[in-house]
């Protein structure tokens, strides 16, 4: 009895850890791709791109635990703040005449 009660919680730590896995996964992929819209319109340095992708991953985890639409809602205001904070008055135009891709990166 002991063994099986100790091969259902492995098996139930290894499904667990996969599932993570996966979310962890996803999320990354997302912000990539975020950041890859970014770049097409808007040019970034090096470092400012591995902070955007560091936001963005921050975005989609956010997301994910938000839930009302009203905690949503605060995410989405306080990426805004903190994506055009971290560009340049020339970055935050296009940004601004680009209203598709700033939702895209706020949403």
């Amino acid at each position: 009895m002991k063994k099986l009660i100790a091969v259902v919680t492995m098996l139930l730590a290894f499904s667990i850890s996969a599932n993570a896995q996966d979310k962890k996964a996803a999320v990354e992929a997302a912000a990539q791709k975020d950041v890859a819209a970014l770049i097409e319109k808007v040019t970034i340095d090096q470092s400012l791109k591995q902070d955007m992708y560091t936001l963005m991953v921050m975005k989609h985890e956010q997301l994910a635990q938000a839930k009302t639409q009203a905690d949503k809602n605060k995410v989405y205001a306080a990426m805004e703040q903190k994506i055009m904070s971290g560009m340049d008055k020339e970055q935050q135009k296009i940004l601004s005449n680009n209203p598709a891709l700033l939702k895209q990166l706020t949403h």
